[in-house]
């Protein structure tokens, strides 16, 4: 799936997430506390990304969030970027030994993030940074 980063652009800047061109292929949000999201274009439309600078967490189309009873829901790029303004979608940082070990996006209802957190690990559940009107 291409991603429309003329779009992304605009409505990053109207909701208020800090955004960057970083070249005529991706796109960077930053959500604070280092976490920056990258929308990212590529050759071969099956290589398209959204995922965290750094990190291992990506995803190659819409985002589909779900919760342990099997209810879920789908969103697409541009629904994922509003979910984060408004605080539907949250950014779930994992820690270990004092450093961010890696970075994903939960939905506010549809998450089952807990059962993965291991002994000496902690989970940060945030919102993402905006910039104030």
């Amino acid at each position: 799936m291409r991603y429309d980063l003329d779009l992304v652009n605009q409505l990053c800047r109207e909701i208020g997430l800090v955004v960057r061109l970083d070249n005529d292929h991706r796109i960077e949000v930053d959500l604070g506390r280092d976490a920056v999201l990258c929308v990212e274009n590529a050759e071969r439309e099956e290589n398209c990304l959204i995922g965290f600078l750094g990190m291992p967490w990506h995803t190659h189309d819409n985002l589909m969030f779900a919760d342990a009873r099997g209810n879920y829901i789908e969103l697409d790029y541009l629904d994922l970027l509003t979910g984060l303004k408004e605080g539907r979608i949250l950014v779930c940082e994992r820690e270990a030994k004092g450093r961010t070990v890696d970075i994903w996006l939960v939905h506010s209802e549809y998450n089952d993030e807990l059962k993965y957190l291991e002994e000496g690990e902690r989970i940060i559940v945030r919102r993402a940074t905006v910039q104030l009107a």
